[in-house]
């Protein structure tokens, strides 16, 4: 009768355990198991302006979204594109990472700035995300800023109205001379939270699944088309007030050696934010400077 020496037999247990631990990496769980068991879920959505040539690009915007399905709240993330990262031994700002190596890595930016597992992402290129807006039938939203935007004929006045696929695409990645892109990343934001009040609507709810279909064929995601029908059948049971919106605080500054403009995030409440947002803590999104930098 054979018999198993026990040293090979450890080995075996270890390769295994070793070979389950890349599947686990390469795989993202789901996120149906995920909440379900009741674990925070974080998706990041990158927005990218690629030309047609590009496989990748830049993100023009970078968003956590954190889903807390215990308290059936999520919070919504902006972290500005020019935040300062330490990227293949360099100071680099983090919405190169998507550019040079891809969504994935950009994940693992995040995780690591953050301290927090992120494993999803959905990467739409801006001129994709206006079928979706359209899908919807437009979005209604409270547009806090003037807006005039020859190059896409887009000419918007302040106040309640309903934005076209690119009316909001406009709005989205307006950038003014005031507030830059801190004030582009809290518009983001109310546009999401303005997105959400439209699809839980009642008699939007029929759309859903055609606007998950357009989403999975218009965007880039290793979301599973499962985990995605299982977040629009999600959406209903969390409410507008339950999105709670913040920016990554910290500060501007210019780096002296390269002259290069950076948004330095402070560290220790990044790495604790999330859990901070869903406790009932806010932060100021700009923070004082120290003496030494040369901020503005």
């Amino acid at each position: 009768m054979f018999k198993l020496d026990s040293r090979i037999l450890l080995t075996l247990i270890i390769s295994l355990t070793l070979i389950s631990a890349e599947i686990d990496n390469a795989f993202p769980r789901s996120l149906e198991v995920r909440l379900g068991n009741n674990e925070i879920a974080n998706i990041l959505l990158i927005g990218i302006d690629a030309r047609p040539e590009e496989i990748n690009a830049r993100s023009d915007t970078i968003i956590l979204v954190s889903i807390n399905s215990q308290i059936k709240q999520a919070a919504i993330v902006s972290i500005p594109r020019d935040t300062r990262i330490i990227f293949q031994g360099r100071n680099r700002k983090i919405n190169m990472v998507n550019q040079l190596i891809g969504p994935a890595a950009l994940c693992q930016e995040v995780s690591t700035l953050m301290d927090t597992r992120v494993e999803h992402y959905i990467l739409t290129n801006f001129n994709n995300f206006k079928q979706i807006i359209d899908r919807l039938g437009g979005i209604y939203i409270d547009v806090d800023i003037n807006i005039q935007s020859p190059l896409t004929g887009v000419y918007l006045s302040k106040g309640y109205q309903c934005l076209s696929g690119q009316e909001a695409l406009t709005y989205v990645r307006f950038r003014s001379e005031v507030d830059g892109d801190i004030g582009r990343a809290q518009r983001q934001q109310r546009f999401i939270t303005a997105l959400a009040e439209q699809m839980l609507k009642k008699e939007n709810l029929p759309l859903l699944p055609g606007v998950v279909m357009e989403i999975k064929e218009n965007v880039e995601t290793n979301i599973s088309l499962r985990d995605m029908v299982y977040l629009a059948r999600l959406a209903p049971e969390y409410k507008t007030d339950d999105l709670i919106t913040q920016t990554l605080p910290g500060y501007h500054y210019w780096a002296q050696n390269s002259g290069a403009s950076f948004w330095e995030a402070d560290r220790e409440i990044a790495r604790s934010l999330i859990d901070s947002l869903f406790n009932g803590h806010r932060y100021e999104t700009r923070l004082e400077a120290p003496p030494w930098v040369n901020s503005y």
